[in-house]
């Protein structure tokens, strides 16, 4: 099991809580039992702590005991554009192992032949989906339009950065094409 697909499964349940509907460290283990993936609950613990200190908003209940919450939503929305030109469009090249998770990031996409993803979105993807695509390994262009390139740019860049820093003997890099 990858860790980075942990890592991203934690996410994907602690997205599905709120302040009224928190989640403890076990549970989240028995969750991702159910998903085929072994943990213990101090692991799940880190990488929650890994995910906080990139900025997510995950929060520990005041009673321990209730767990953790995540408080903001997935997507910023930018300006609605008239023209079809203006759309974002990302190019994502991915590894065969990995097909399923770009799927689950992005559901809507066209699958081209030469194994290149192209994703067509009105909203600027949040921090989470740059944070997946990076944690994946992807490598990713965005097409059009401009602004929305230069942020994304900006923002696997601030990614790469953190990463540097807090990376062990793991290799991570970032591909601007």
């Amino acid at each position: 099991m990858q860790p980075k697909l942990k890592l991203l499964r934690i996410l994907d349940i602690l997205r599905e809580t709120d302040e009224k509907h928190p989640i403890t460290a076990p549970s989240i283990c028995t969750k991702l039992y159910e998903m085929g993936i072994s943990a213990e609950r101090k692991s799940v613990c880190r990488d929650i702590r890994t995910l906080v200190e990139y900025g997510y908003d995950i929060v520990l209940c005041h009673d321990n005991k209730l767990g953790y919450y995540m408080k903001n939503g997935k997507v910023e929305t930018v300006k609605a554009r008239p023209v079809t030109l203006d759309l974002v469009r990302l190019e994502i090249e991915f590894k065969e192992e990995d097909r399923e998770d770009v799927y689950t990031i992005f559901p809507e996409g066209e699958e081209k032949v030469d194994g290149d993803y192209i994703i067509s979105e009105v909203a600027l993807p949040s921090s989470e989906v740059f944070v997946n695509l990076f944690l994946l390994g992807t490598k990713v262009k965005v097409t059009a339009p401009a602004e929305i390139k230069e942020e994304f740019e900006k923002r696997l860049n601030d990614i790469s950065d953190f990463y540097k820093r807090r990376r062990d003997n793991g290799k991570m890099e970032v591909w601007l094409l």
